[in-house]
């Protein structure tokens, strides 16, 4: 297997091949092209460990954060530098990304259907590669319902399916979205939420510019915007179970409204 995986090695050199791996450490290398020590991407290909220079890395802010939120992401490297003695390679993954660019980009339109590469992951974002891209998608453009954290739902090195809704090569310009391709809970909301029901649901979230806080209902995924009526004296708090009231349905902006009927407590979750 070792002489299979050097000898793939060795054509990625000498042939520009692009290889895959996946992210698994960060070291400090002294890479001789500049120098000087410099934060590496740590990939193994087979027992051969394989060096990718955060110079080489194809990301704007060149620091080990960045690279600590692409552990476990697969990525595309093209090979630079090998040394048979120690089994080590130095590789660039920015290489890669424009070779790849330039051979998969071209045949891309809006709305076609593809899978991207997830390589890090935000609270409101997730960062994916599209075919030597790096790509921004933000919360609004993964699930038809509110996130509080990305992070509870996808992860580095997962692959998603999404659609192209605008792509401009020349300008750098590409918008995808996930939440196209699920469906989406609203259309049947009806079925079960009707307007002055009472439900049961957790406090997830406190929107800034909104007098009220953002509930997830218990017997869906749906959210909805509550009010917080004044006789309130104790405003509930981050994960607090509440009753509230539903006063308006707006199925196609997806937005459920309502007011805050009372916080449970845990006795009362437990019926005591």
């Amino acid at each position: 297997m070792k002489e299979l995986a050097l000898k793939e090695l060795i054509r990625s050199k000498e042939e520009k091949r692009i290889l895959t791996g996946r992210i698994s450490g960060i070291e400090d290398e002294y890479y001789k092209l500049k120098g000087e020590k410099i934060s590496c991407a740590i990939v193994w290909y087979e027992d051969i460990k394989i060096l990718i220079p955060s110079t080489h890395l194809g990301i704007d802010k060149i620091n080990k954060s960045m690279i600590r939120g692409m552990l476990g992401a697969e990525i595309d490297f093209i090979v630079m530098e090998i040394d048979t003695i120690s089994n080590i390679a130095i590789a660039s993954r920015k290489d890669a990304m424009e070779l790849r660019a330039e051979l998969e980009l071209p045949k891309l339109k809006i709305n076609d259907t593809v899978r991207v590469r997830i390589l890090a992951v935000g609270i409101k974002h997730i960062l994916v590669e599209l075919y030597g891209k790096e790509v921004i998608i933000k919360a609004d453009n993964l699930q038809h319902t509110y996130i509080l954290n990305c992070k509870d739902f996808y992860f580095p090195g997962e692959y998603l399916k999404v659609r192209i809704k605008e792509i401009d090569i020349q300008n750098n310009v590409f918008v995808l979205s996930a939440k196209d391709l699920i469906s989406n809970p609203y259309k049947n909301i009806r079925k079960y939420i009707t307007e002055a029901g009472e439900y049961t649901g957790k406090v997830i979230a406190f929107p800034k510019g909104n007098s009220g806080v953002i509930v997830q209902l218990d017997i869906t995924n749906i959210t909805c915007l509550v009010r917080v009526p004044a006789r309130f004296n104790n405003y509930p708090h981050f994960l607090d179970n509440v009753l509230i009231k539903i006063t308006e349905i707006k199925q196609e902006k997806k937005m459920l409204y309502g007011y805050l009927m009372r916080i449970i407590s845990e006795e009362d979750s437990y019926g005591k």
